[in-house]
């Protein structure tokens, strides 16, 4: 449900986008021939990519405000990904559009088109004058737009590296504004589309002002140092506890926080495993999944200044009057365990079911989980999926025959949960029963 709703939001942004351009030119070009479509595309396709980029730099800000709307941080990173790389697509668009016909006028290939005469009216207004170096920043903007996107998409490039490049984006967003700003037809400034940039544009500058000066989430940071830490061998999952020193606003179980241990390698999101008490004390479980992470039990120790940001997300286990059924696989398990402290003691009248499918299960961390399980009262079904496969939705209803009166909340690989949504959903499940943690940074 989560995804159709954003990928329903994508639609909406182009055809917003379109529907301003198309009430502000003249119908009747885009029927006239090859040159004067190509006339209208041009802008159009840098209206799309200057859209899209701005309402993804915008996201990159971190507005809380629109958390909710759009479903919790993890949902509008992922509409930021779309968002991305949809902008760059319509500028390789743009750019094309801009080179192809004119090399083949010039080969002979398309005949050339009829140019009205030069005017020799008064001299040029700034942007005039401004459009050669419009064209040339735009041009090496691309280039080095095309760069970024592709180091950011490739998972396998170091994440301080990423975390380093990424930030060169809101320098190179302002350069591209520049570009469209001077570029675009005179006549879309005072239409609906030039109007609808204009605003995008404004509050991508700011949210691009906001991370070039380091000021991206700077009011919900907290200072805190690591208390303790333990490694489980059997998983590589490392638990960390931190005691904050500064204001912390609470958060509920499933959200995360950016985690930065004061290095070079920059803040880390990760889902916060302990249930909020007041008293300022966090726990992270942290999967050595990558370089970082795995080099973590050895870079961490007691006394460590580290910086907290949050919180975020919006796992936040609603639909309390029904069945639920939580479904973990690995270390996705971190939110329910969050969950587990917070309901402990609680009165609770619809029953709970807890899914802990891992491919590494650790004992000692099995037994934390299971005992936490107990103590609220939630019945816990372990699959080790190295000796008895992948969970199915067949297991499933064997644990749990009244599945489908339930809301199912999961958390773990993305292609784990798509399987068993739409599984569940083509056996009788309301799609909008299935709730999923969607977050990937990259």
């Amino acid at each position: 449900m989560e995804i159709f709703r954003l990928k329903m939001l994508f639609a909406a942004i182009a055809a917003l986008l379109t529907a301003a351009w198309l009430a502000s030119i003249d119908p009747a070009l885009l029927f006239q021939g090859f040159w004067p479509l190509r006339g209208l595309l041009i802008p159009f396709t840098g209206i799309l990519a200057i859209g899209f980029m701005s309402i993804a730099v915008v996201l990159a800000a971190r507005p809380v405000q629109v958390e909710s709307a759009l479903g919790g941080l993890d949902k509008y990173y992922l509409l930021h990904k779309w968002l991305s790389v949809g902008g760059v697509l319509m500028a390789v668009a743009h750019w094309l559009l801009e080179i192809v016909p004119r090399s083949m006028a010039r080969n002979g290939w398309l005949e050339r088109p009829q140019r009205p005469p030069a005017s020799s009216a008064a001299d040029p207004g700034l942007l005039d004058s401004l459009r050669g170096p419009a064209v040339e920043v735009g041009e090496w903007g691309l280039y080095l737009l095309l760069v970024l996107v592709v180091l950011a998409l490739w998972k396998r490039f170091p994440y301080h590296l990423f975390f380093k490049t990424h930030r060169l984006m809101a320098p190179l967003f302002l350069v591209l504004i520049f570009h469209g700003a001077v570029l675009m037809p005179k006549a879309y400034w005072t239409a609906p589309v030039g109007l609808l940039t204009a605003l995008l544009m404004a509050a991508a500058a700011v949210a691009a002002a906001l991370s070039l000066f380091g000021r991206i989430g700077k009011s919900r940071r907290a200072a805190g140092q690591v208390t303790e830490f333990h490694l489980y061998s059997g998983n590589a999952v490392l638990d960390v506890g931190v005691q904050l020193e500064t204001a912390w606003p609470g958060h509920d179980a499933g959200q995360f926080a950016y985690l930065d241990f004061d290095d070079a390698e920059g803040a880390h999101p990760f889902t916060i495993s302990s249930a909020w008490r007041g008293d300022g004390r966090l726990v992270f479980s942290i999967k050595g999944i990558g370089d970082y992470t795995r080099r973590l039990p050895e870079i961490v120790h007691v006394g460590q200044a580290v910086t907290v940001e949050g919180p975020y997300g919006r796992f936040d286990f609603r639909g309390a009057d029904r069945r639920q059924i939580w479904i973990a696989g690995g270390v996705g398990i971190t939110p329910f365990v969050a969950r587990l402290q917070a309901i402990a003691g609680a009165a609770r009248t619809q029953p709970v079911d807890l899914v802990y499918s891992t491919a590494a299960p650790d004992d000692g961390f099995i037994a934390q989980v299971a005992e936490a399980a107990a103590a609220a009262g939630v019945a816990f079904h372990l699959l080790d999926s190295r000796t008895e496969g992948f969970l199915t939705l067949d297991r499933l209803a064997t644990w749990i025959p009244e599945w489908r009166d339930a809301d199912v909340w999961f958390c773990g690989p993305r292609g784990f949960g798509k399987s068993l949504r739409d599984a569940m959903i083509a056996a009788g499940l309301p799609a909008g029963r299935f709730h999923q943690e969607l977050f990937e940074l990259r």
